[in-house]
């Protein structure tokens, strides 16, 4: 590959260049001749194109609600975590860091956890000073997708600020969000000092907290005999013959999303 150092720069195809964009620089590279596909790659290419559309729509329904500077890996990793989940496993996004300098978990002694509805709980604690923070800023995010339709459903927030030097009970964030489509719950976290928000990216995290996917949905099939083989009987040069009836297998048809 090489870097494109002009005044001007480009991303796309450009006759049978290739411009891209990488860690805020641009690069070049040439088109190939002819592209070999075996069995694997083929697989690999459409696992690919399926994560890249779901990490767009992420992408798309989280980071407008997020109040941390843009992670250039941002975009890459999630991709990556998507091909592992595979289409059917998207719960192993839980845990995934829009921010991959801090985790949630630094900041809390007792994790906060997720009810089915979307109800975030943060048990009672005192809080651990992080540098020079006074509070702590906690945002709830709730975003739903039809990755099916591929198209955000819907999206929901609640924010609390937290005093450091105080112990407080069980506090909730309800960010209950009915809909169509998977429903991701993101916690955001920030130190303050004061009134001023941390500009350290190791005092911010925000994660992925849970996931919760729609129910499977099944369809009855039903059964439609053939009429020529329903049983019966028939005389033919004295001797009974009988034909079977033939039933055609059930259908079970599952959403996926």
């Amino acid at each position: 590959m090489g870097k494109q150092v002009g005044i001007i720069s480009f991303t796309g195809k450009l006759g049978n260049l290739i411009g891209y964009r990488r860690n805020g620089q641009y690069f070049v590279r040439t088109m190939p001749e002819t592209v070999r596909q075996t069995a694997a790659t083929r697989h690999a290419s459409r696992d690919f194109g399926i994560a890249s559309r779901k990490g767009k729509l992420i992408r798309q329904a989280v980071t407008p609600h997020l109040d941390i500077t843009r992670d250039g890996s941002l975009v890459n990793r999630l991709n990556k975590t998507l091909i592992s989940a595979g289409e059917d496993q998207l719960q192993m996004l839980t845990g995934f860091r829009f921010n991959r300098h801090a985790g949630v978990e630094q900041f809390f002694c007792q994790q906060p956890v997720i009810s089915p509805a979307g109800v975030v709980t943060i048990p009672g604690q005192t809080l651990r000073p992080e540098g020079t923070a006074t509070h702590l800023e906690v945002k709830a995010i709730a975003v739903r997708i039809s990755f099916l339709e591929r198209r955000i459903t819907g999206s929901r927030t609640a924010t609390v600020m937290i005093g450091m030097d105080t112990h407080f009970r069980d506090m909730e964030l309800d960010v209950t969000l009915p809909g169509k489509g998977t429903l991701l719950v993101i916690l955001q976290v920030r130190s303050f000092n004061g009134s001023l928000a941390s500009a350290n990216r190791r005092f911010i995290a925000a994660n992925i907290l849970g996931v919760v996917t729609p129910a499977v949905t099944k369809q009855r099939a039903t059964i439609i005999p053939d009429i020529r083989k329903v049983p019966r009987y028939k005389e033919a040069r004295g001797k009974k013959y009988n034909t079977t009836l033939r039933i055609p297998h059930m259908v079970t048809v599952h959403q996926r999303e």
